[in-house]
């Protein structure tokens, strides 16, 4: 064992000999990725989806009164939509709308979280909501100039679309890679997720367009209305919602890619240790099946065995088969879904 191993080994059994301190440590972590995670989608938002004023008028060089913007998506994507109906009726300022962005953003999430803690999870619902109110105080704290000073990407959709979309499905992957959320519409799909045991991004998507379309339908009907206060062109919004679904697109894979918990895979080993099955399903909570079979060149007896487990998983199987198992061979199958029960491990722990 080398020494990476041994001390990664001394500090899990002490963990495991002071419950306190590993419930403190592990609530430390989760909030310091909580917040990590709450820079990186404010800093994203603020970049790449929805700069402000000041910012286009540095990257451009003229004066820009009202910045093109793509759609953020649940929460952050539903308070754009409130901020355009308001505009069909009265002035806003560029300033005033990133705050009231923000302030919308923490109160649409606030019954989502009523969701999580009666139907998730109080530890999921409590770090969610830390999530959301750092996303909310960034948004408003962080200084247009670490925005126009570190990146001008704001005449180039393509490129704007793909980092708009990888920081928000960091952020989101994140939180959902710890057992929480990132707020908004995470809420939704980690429910629906955990509820069908398939993969969260599909969900993402799917709510995510339906506000796309209802943030364009709002535009479109602002801009006929009071062309003064909405003087973004229907075909800019229409433009800038077809990126977005290039920056859903993203995000959900980004996501997915990050939270593999409901991703699920079919292992078959083949054996000669008959002892392999015992030690699976001692280091997993699942079962599996054994069949015996004859070797073709060799005539003698060996094992098939065959598993399901979670993708993230895998690692694992892997390093106590090649243990235990050296001259094994192994297949790994992906699966779309499954019928019937699989222990899924409890978000709270």
């Amino acid at each position: 064992m080398n020494w990476l191993s041994q001390q990664k080994r001394n500090i899990t059994d002490y963990l495991i000999d002071h419950p306190r301190f590993r419930l403190g440590f592990k609530w430390t972590r989760m909030a310091i990725l909580e917040i990590l995670s709450a820079f990186i989608f404010a800093y994203g938002f603020r970049a790449f989806v929805r700069p402000t004023s000041v910012s286009a008028t540095h990257w451009t060089g003229h004066e820009v009164i009202e910045p093109t913007s793509l759609i953020s998506g649940g929460a952050g994507g539903l308070s754009q939509v409130i901020v355009s109906f308001l505009l069909i009726f009265m002035d806003v300022d560029n300033g005033i709308q990133t705050i009231l962005i923000s302030a919308l953003y923490f109160v649409i999430n606030i019954p989502l979280f009523f969701l999580a803690f009666n139907k998730i999870s109080k530890q999921f619902a409590i770090f969610s909501f830390i999530n959301v109110g750092f996303v909310s105080l960034f948004q408003s704290i962080i200084p247009d100039s670490w925005i126009y000073n570190v990146v001008n990407l704001y005449e180039d959709e393509i490129a704007r679309t793909i980092f708009g979309g990888i920081c928000t499905g960091i952020s989101s992957g994140l939180a959902m890679f710890i057992g929480t959320s990132a707020g908004g519409a995470d809420i939704i799909t980690m429910y629906l997720s955990e509820k069908k045991s398939t993969s969260a991004g599909k969900y993402s998507l799917t709510i995510n367009s339906v506000v796309v379309l209802t943030y364009v339908i709002v535009s479109i009907i602002g801009h006929s209305v009071n062309k003064v206060r909405n003087p973004q062109d229907n075909n800019v919004v229409i433009t800038m919602a077809l990126y977005t679904i290039i920056y859903f697109f993203v995000s959900s894979k980004i996501v997915d890619l990050i939270n593999t918990k409901h991703k699920k895979e079919e292992i078959q080993i083949f054996t000669t240790d008959a002892t392999l099955p015992k030690i699976l399903i001692r280091a997993f909570p699942h079962s599996c099946t054994v069949v015996e079979s004859k070797g073709a060149f060799s005539g003698g007896k060996n094992f098939i065995i065959f598993m399901v487990i979670s993708k993230f998983e895998q690692k694992k199987a892997s390093r106590l088969i090649s243990e235990y198992s050296p001259n094994a061979f192994v297949t790994v199958t992906e699966l779309k879904f499954i019928i019937g029960k699989f222990y899924t491990k409890n978000i709270d722990e």
